[in-house]
């Protein structure tokens, strides 16, 4: 867990980071910063992810399965859980570290078949490396916490603990040199459309 906590902690400006920041720029406490953050980490598309991937192979149940059950989603147009970044275009760095704790992990509880599923979804996510879809921290994080008997709806708690300090600095360093982020949208939509009062709607 300190080894998760270290590679969760800080991360750059990620998305809830950034919303962390976000905040931290309207002269909002601390606390409000860091509720921001949480808010943000708990979209499965940031987050939410260990626990999607930990979903992903409970359906699997076999290793045997994975060929077939990633064939499947992807033909449908799903998401493989625990692949592919924003940043990284090649193997999160952070995954390589926690690899080997997933498998000696799954082999001290008995349970090694979990790393097995994970290691064989990734076999068959191997062609998709080539356009940037690999492996990332979700990847084993999620099994790590299954192994530890953390309750799936817990995951992203244990994230946030990890993530924390990183905000923290993040906000500290916002209210250092402060000015208040607002980002601006381009509309697309219609122009000049004709106002229709409530009542005739």
């Amino acid at each position: 867990m300190d080894k998760d906590f270290i590679l969760h902690a800080e991360h750059g400006i990620n998305a809830s980071s950034f919303g962390a920041r976000v905040t931290a720029s309207t002269q909002a406490d601390l606390h409000c910063a860091v509720t921001t953050g949480v808010g943000v980490l708990k979209g499965p598309s940031h987050g939410g992810a260990a626990e999607e991937v930990m979903k992903m192979a409970l359906e699997i149940g076999d290793e045997s399965n994975a060929a077939a059950y990633v064939a499947d989603l992807r033909s449908k147009g799903g998401r493989v859980m625990g692949f592919g970044h924003r940043v990284y275009k090649a193997v999160d760095p952070r995954s390589i570290h926690l690899m080997d704790d997933a498998r000696d992990l799954g082999v001290r509880k008995g349970q090694p078949g979990w790393y097995s599923i994970l290691e064989a979804v990734a076999k068959v996510m191997e062609p998709y490396s080539r356009r940037g879809i690999c492996q990332n921290v979700d990847f084993f994080s999620g099994a790590i916490y299954y192994l530890l008997d953390i309750p799936e709806d817990l995951f992203i708690s244990i994230f946030a603990m990890g993530r924390i300090p990183g905000w923290t600095v993040q906000v500290m360093e916002q209210f250092d040199n402060n000015i208040l982020l607002r980002p601006r949208l381009l509309y697309v939509g219609e122009m000049d459309v004709e106002y229709v009062p409530i009542d005739q709607r």
